[in-house]
């Protein structure tokens, strides 16, 4: 599946207003963030019984390193995805979340979009300055401003992206932005941490596959090691999905695929 048909499924919803930055009325029960779409087509899966946990619940380098990923709204398709840091202000997500400098327009992101957070106290930060995308490993680099005088990174930190590939049956982690909404409507896409074991680190040329549990909305999110907590993997697709999304595994762009389209920016 190439990142164009990608986009045809998980783009559903019409394109809402925003209001302004650091601010969210009404309530998100359910998600109301510029409308974006809660079941999302995307084929992202729970894999099994619903394993995640709230990332406030998470402890040492874990909620370190989770406090780099956020809550990506892009008002421009009337979509949301989870995104990550890479540097103070250089935001990662897929190709088939923005796609174009245009998709880009108005892109913002919230990395306290956690539990026990009012929408109100969540801090916004335009990313909607385009750098580059690279459709064939589903990637999309965008730029954040400065909120209240402070680039993201410089508040939450950012990740590393590891030089080797995942190994088969190696522990790893996806943080990412969402909820069960097929059995809560109305539910949060707060901020969760999904534990899971690589299935294949050579399930194809780009990608390797687990089974840590995302839905629709968790595209562009890191897959970090257990033991070294750096990104070995770009989150993107979902294997075998159901009408209530579960299914048989998730893939994503091995490490050094991602690495070596950050290098071609100077990262």
């Amino acid at each position: 599946m190439n990142a164009k048909s990608i986009r045809a499924l998980c783009l559903v919803g019409a394109v809402g207003t925003l209001t302004a930055c650091g601010m969210e009325q009404p309530p998100d029960v359910p998600d109301v963030e510029a409308n974006e779409p809660m079941a999302s087509q995307e084929s992202n899966v729970i894999v099994g019984s619903v394993n995640w946990v709230s990332a406030t619940t998470l402890s040492g380098t874990q909620r370190t390193r989770s406090l780099a990923v956020g809550y990506l709204s892009i008002p421009a398709v009337g979509s949301r995805c989870t995104a990550w840091l890479v540097s103070p202000d250089v935001l990662i997500t897929n190709n088939h979340c923005i796609g174009s400098a245009s998709q880009a327009v108005g892109a913002r992101a919230s990395f306290n979009y956690e539990d026990g957070v009012a929408s109100g106290s969540r801090v916004w930060y335009n990313c909607d300055t385009f750098i580059k995308t690279w459709s064939t490993d589903d990637m999309t680099a965008v730029r954040c401003s400065a909120t209240n005088g402070q680039l993201p990174g410089n508040v939450y930190g950012w990740l590393t992206v590891s030089s080797t590939n995942a190994a088969t049956n190696a522990s790893i982690y996806v943080v990412h932005q969402n909820c069960d909404y097929y059995t809560t409507s109305g539910c949060s896409p707060t901020k969760k941490s999904s534990p899971g074991v690589v299935k294949n680190a050579n399930y194809s040329t780009t990608d390797l596959s687990y089974d840590a549990d995302t839905l629709g909305g968790s595209s562009g999110s890191p897959v970090l090691s257990a033991s070294t907590h750096q990104v070995v993997g770009l989150h993107h697709i979902g294997l075998g999905g159901n009408a209530q999304g579960r299914g048989t595994a998730n893939t994503g762009v091995k490490a050094t695929r991602v690495k070596a389209r950050l290098a071609e920016i100077g990262l």
